[in-house]
């Protein structure tokens, strides 16, 4: 079986009637009936039977059409990505991030956006995600890509990803030496916290406060860099979301601190003003960031 039996196999099909798939394909119609005996043949099954001048399908010939159906489907949909790919020649696109996404999230999606459309160039601002939630509505950016714990609800948007938020320490800290601590004992512990509008600080103190706990902040500090350099120099402890201080873990010189009855997390959203007014680039570069999720979750 090739696919230009299938095809007019699945013509004929559809129009129940040999000429008038002929017609729609342009070619004659004893071409169509050589076609088909040629694929009854090589499947050893009887695909159509006639009765008049009518044909129907088989049990046989119904099971093809259905899995032909979908192959010319996926055909379809795949003939539209790559349209929209040519396109997308040129264009702006404006998005808005947290500080911990442009770091550790963002260069990745850049790369395969513009792999896939060269021609258009990124604009990418950041900081907090209420601040960038602020930019959506005064037009500076028509996506942004942040974590938070709620869902911001006086805009659209779409889940993509749940972050974990983890206690680090350096190995060598005391609290890093336990195998797990209790709330209580981390808000006795200098801690080096996010800054004010963080989507990890409000997480953070909402769990201290339904302890009705108090945290000890030494430091607060917006660069994960600085923050991850204090930790390895053994000052205070961190609660940071885990895909900034994955490498570290990994080689050991940051410690997870586990807590005592305690998960933190939060989701990561997709958020825009309204799905109709999005631009293509930006419709496409959303489809992208969705499927690479897609992607992550079933591997």
């Amino acid at each position: 079986m090739n696919l230009n039996q299938l095809r007019i196999f699945y013509e004929s099909a559809r129009e129940n009637s040999f000429t008038r798939a002929a017609e729609h394909l342009c070619v004659s119609q004893p071409a169509v009936s050589s076609q088909i005996k040629q694929l009854e043949s090589i499947m050893r099954l009887k695909l159509f039977s006639k009765m008049g001048r009518r044909i129907y399908l088989t049990e046989a010939g119904e099971m093809l059409f259905n899995y032909a159906r979908k192959i010319f489907q996926l055909e379809h949909e795949a003939e539209q990505a790559l349209d929209s790919i040519r396109e997308i020649q040129t264009g702006t696109l404006h998005i808005g991030t947290t500080k911990t996404y442009a770091r550790f999230l963002m260069p990745n999606y850049i790369s395969m956006f513009h792999a896939l459309y060269p021609g258009v160039s990124i604009h990418l601002g950041e900081g907090s995600s209420m601040e960038m939630m602020q930019s959506l509505l005064h037009m500076k950016n028509e996506l942004a890509i942040i974590a938070t714990d709620t869902d911001p609800k006086f805009l659209s948007s779409i889940i993509f990803r749940k972050e974990n938020i983890l206690l680090i320490a350096s190995p060598d800290h005391p609290l890093a030496l336990k195998g797990a601590v209790a709330l209580e004992e981390v808000s006795r512990v200098p801690l080096i916290m996010r800054e004010e509008g963080s989507g990890t600080r409000k997480i953070v103190m909402e769990a201290f406060r339904k302890r009705d706990l108090t945290p000890t902040i030494l430091y607060e500090a917006s660069n994960l860099e600085f923050t991850k350099e204090l930790l390895r120099r053994g000052e205070g402890a961190s609660f940071i979301v885990e895909p900034v201080v994955h490498n570290e873990l990994k080689q050991g010189v940051l410690k997870e601190v586990k807590i005592l009855n305690v998960e933190l997390s939060m989701d990561a959203y997709i958020v825009f003003l309204n799905v109709k007014n999005l631009s293509r680039i930006a419709g496409c570069f959303m489809n992208m960031v969705l499927n690479k999720a897609n992607d992550t979750v079933h591997r």
